[in-house]
């Protein structure tokens, strides 16, 4: 078993330096697939502790091995590395040197620490059996960058994994608290655009005109009834449409109008039954009001489920190693997506959450900024969990 005093006095050790490359990362935000600087700032300080690192799969990951001194499992440990579109108003000293861009939902802190979790066990080698493969992964934000790394065979390289986890920061949670629940924790999320198309005219004589922008409105209102008149109210699910644009002056009727939106399930069997109604009612309003319209409906992140015997492992470890305080039990669901699911579809595992504090600045707010007093409990936690994975 595990020193538990050990290995606390480890992470405590190393934690000015954990800090200093979250600062510095902090500075560097980059969007998804442009994280050159984030992935040669990784490198660099992985470089020191002399681990097997793979050349990128898709230019800004940074994928490698820790292995134990005897053979055993392999566990993933995954930390996400691009920034968000939102300018940085935290007001830290250490704020984005990258106007418009930001950290603004904290993966600056998943990096610090899973970097934090690779020096410590570099230094416990001798206590490990088997191995650790760790993913910084880019474009987990908009883009599916897990997905596109497991259809590049990341799950395939040798050895194979048999748990995967990571850790998110999580605003309105108590301080320093890892939390998790068994099954659906986070939901699906497909986007779709909308072109109504009409006959553009005079502001003034607008019986001249088939208005996409009135036609457009009014499929905006018909489909809140996608959600509230056809689905079960025991089943959670969102539509939202989240853009409109249409037009360039304040007399003209345009030609055509886009919406942009999203859906939210947990339920994968919703996904035809909301694109379905979303067509028809799409095509009849459009109708009526003179109008066509083009419904592009594109499959995004899937539910993210965990494993309910990774999460009992992740309870039995954290609080034997932070205490019974240090596990929360209250595990809300969110609408909110995260493409750890693409890994959990093929690894039994689980994405704990890392409590920030009950009064944090919320996720994706410009005011956002990680907190460092909870980067002990987060490295403590994973290396925990990597310890007991690949115990000697």
């Amino acid at each position: 078993m595990t020193d538990t005093t050990a290995l606390r006095r480890r992470v405590i050790d190393m934690l000015p330096d954990v800090i200093a490359l979250r600062h510095a990362l902090h500075r560097i935000p980059e969007l998804h697939y442009q994280e050159r600087e984030t992935c040669k700032t990784l490198r660099g300080a992985l470089s020191s502790l002399h681990l097997d690192v793979l050349p990128p799969l898709m230019e800004t990951d940074t994928i490698g091995l820790l292995s134990g001194e005897k053979a055993g499992p392999c566990i993933l440990l995954r930390a996400d590395i691009d920034a968000l579109p939102v300018a940085d108003l935290s007001g830290a000293g250490w704020k984005s040197e990258h106007p418009g861009r930001s950290h603004a939902c904290g993966h600056d802190g998943h990096m610090a620490i899973l970097y934090g979790v690779l020096r410590t066990l570099q230094e416990m080698k001798r206590e490990i059996a088997g191995s650790i493969r760790f993913v910084f992964q880019p474009a987990e934000e908009e883009s599916c960058g897990g997905k596109a790394l497991i259809d590049k065979g990341l799950l395939e390289i040798a050895p194979r994994p048999a748990f995967a986890f990571a850790l998110h920061g999580w605003p309105r949670q108590p301080f320093g608290t890892l939390s998790a629940a068994p099954g659906p924790a986070m939901a699906a999320a497909d986007t779709f655009t909308i072109v109504v198309r009409g006959k553009g005219g005079h502001a003034a004589m607008p019986d001249k005109a088939s208005d996409p922008v009135l036609a457009a409105a009014q499929v905006v209102s018909a489909l809140q009834a996608v959600v509230s008149r056809g689905v079960d109210p025991l089943a959670p699910a969102v539509l939202s449409i989240c853009r409109i644009e249409g037009g360039h002056a304040s007399n003209v009727i345009p030609d055509e109008v886009a919406l942009e939106g999203t859906t939210r399930y947990f339920d994968r069997s919703l996904q035809p039954l909301l694109k379905g109604r979303m067509e028809r009612i799409v095509r009849g309003v459009c109708a009526a009001a003179g109008c066509t319209a083009d419904l592009t409906y594109t499959e995004g992140y899937v539910p993210l489920v965990n494993d309910a015997d990774a999460v009992q492992r992740a309870r039995r470890v954290v609080t034997r190693l932070l205490g019974d305080m240090a596990w929360s039990d209250v595990h809300p669901l969110t609408m909110g997506a995260e493409d750890f699911a693409f890994y959990l579809e093929k690894v039994p595992g689980a994405l704990l959450r890392l409590g920030l504090g009950e009064s944090w600045s919320a996720l994706h707010a410009a005011s956002f900024d990680f907190n460092d007093g909870a980067l002990e409990h987060g490295i403590v936690a994973l290396a925990g969990l990597a310890l007991d994975v690949c115990a000697t």
